[in-house]
C-alpha cells in the first residue's frame, strides 16, 4: 500500500467517524425532544477497486477467494430510523398529545449513544495516528532524498 493510499483511507476514516458523532451528539442533545427517533449511523466499505490493483494483487500471487486483502476506506452514506418504539407518557396538555392524551418520547438511549461516541472518538484518533505516522514517513523520505 502506497502512503498516499494509507492517507486516503485514513481521512475517509476520519470523515466517517467525524458525522458519526455528530449523529450521536445529535441524539443526546434530543433525549428529551417527543416523538424524536434515533438515528443509527450507517458505515460501508468503499469498494472502488481500480483495475490497477487487481493487476498489482495478481502480480503479487495473493487473489484468493473471499475476504478481500485490499483496504478500501470507509464512508458513511447516512442513517437509518431506530425501530425501538418511544416510551409513552400521559401528558393530557401537551402540544404533542394523542387524543387519549398520551406524548410518544424520544427513543435515544443515552447508555448508548454515550459509548457509540466514546469508541467513534477512540476510531477517529486512531485514524488521526495513522495519518500522522504517514506524513512522517513521507516527510523523511524527502529529507532522505535530499541526502540529509
Amino acid at each position: 500500500m502506497t502512503l498516499q493510499k494509507s492517507m486516503t483511507i485514513s481521512s475517509e476514516g476520519l470523515t466517517a467517524q467525524s458525522d458519526r458523532l455528530k449523529t450521536h451528539a445529535n441524539n443526546i442533545a434530543n433525549i428529551d425532544t417527543p416523538n424524536y427517533v434515533r438515528k443509527i449511523p450507517v458505515l460501508v466499505e468503499n469498494n472502488n477497486v481500480s483495475f490497477e490493483d487487481i493487476l498489482t494483487q495478481m502480480r503479487g500471487g495473493i487473489i484468493q477467494t473471499g475476504i478481500s486483502f485490499s483496504p478500501n476506506g470507509v464512508s458513511m452514506p447516512g442513517v437509518i430510523a431506530d425501530p425501538t418504539p418511544g416510551k409513552r407518557v400521559y401528558k393530557p396538555g401537551h402540544p404533542d398529545a394523542d387524543k387519549d392524551g398520551y406524548v410518544v418520547m424520544s427513543n435515544v438511549n443515552p447508555m448508548v449513544d454515550i459509548a457509540d461516541a466514546t469508541i467513534s472518538a477512540r476510531v477517529y484518533e486512531a485514524n488521526l495516528a495513522v495519518l500522522n505516522i504517514a506524513k512522517t514517513m513521507a516527510n523523511r523520505a524527502l529529507e532522505i532524498g535530499r541526502g540529509q
